[in-house]
């Protein structure tokens, strides 16, 4: 995320089942040597199949953790710049995190994912 967006150009949307429109889902992970990391959302509710998304990185609640493993093979000369990155990652993610809840508070795109997907991000 651009820290310089207007909210005009940015969207956010919560996951809705298409059988029941639960918002409460399952995320089910797919582990294949080779292969992306696959995300199976399985509604928490009716059991419905939601949605399939690809990783191409992943970062938990621990996000100093998944820094230091995507780091783990960079050669840093500097503690200190080391410790700046890990924190300024951390403070991002919560930030970004934020600013998704506050959007989907304030105007939640009403279109399906698909169509913001398709409309927005096209290839």
């Amino acid at each position: 995320m651009e820290k310089d967006r207007t909210t005009s150009s940015e969207s956010a949307r919560t996951e809705h089942c298409p059988n029941c429109d639960s918002t409460s889902t399952k995320n089910n992970m797919y582990f294949c040597k080779g292969e992306k990391i696959r995300v199976y959302i399985e509604c928490a509710e009716c059991g419905e199949f939601v949605a399939r998304y690809t990783l191409s990185a992943y970062t938990s609640d621990k996000s100093y953790e998944s820094l230091l493993r995507r780091l783990r093979f960079t050669r840093i000369n500097s503690g200190k710049r080391a410790k700046n990155m890990v924190e300024c990652f951390e403070d991002n993610v919560k930030t970004e995190f934020d600013h998704v809840l506050s959007l989907i508070k304030q105007n939640e795109d009403e279109r399906m994912i698909e169509n913001i997907i398709e409309e927005d991000f096209p290839e």
